[in-house]
């Protein structure tokens, strides 16, 4: 399972063009997701006609919501990262990452380093 992050997402028709690996992991079967967070982020825009259809139906419609589970795990996470403010919506992201046992493809590495030590399994990608 991979969950993508919202700048992720925007990048997601140039690294289709160019064949990024987490683009060819998905088109070989394996599941992409994005927690509602990160979809309503992405949904804000700008985006060109059809791009949202394009981003949905390549995740398959998997949209994940956010639960009491997620809300606690990322309460956890914040607290253990220092309590930054601006950790507050990355800690939430992060932990339905971890929850889901999934791989955290985003371009904004070090805004979600700090959960690494708490089970985020990073993937970094490039535009």
């Amino acid at each position: 399972m991979i969950h993508f992050d919202t700048n992720a997402l925007i990048a997601l028709p140039q690294w289709a063009r160019r064949g990024q690996a987490v683009v060819k992991r998905v088109a070989r079967g394996e599941a992409a997701a994005a927690c509602a967070l990160v979809w309503y982020e992405f949904l804000l825009g700008p985006l060109a006609d059809g791009e949202a259809d394009l981003a949905h139906a390549f995740l398959s419609g998997r949209i994940e919501p956010v639960g009491a589970e997620d809300a606690a795990l990322a309460a956890k996470l914040f607290n253990a990262a220092g309590r930054r403010r601006t950790l507050k919506t990355d800690a939430l992201i992060a932990a339905l990452a971890i929850r889901a046992e999934a791989d955290f493809v985003t371009i904004n590495v070090t805004d979600f380093e700090p959960f690494i030590p708490h089970g985020l399994r990073l993937v970094p990608a490039e535009l």
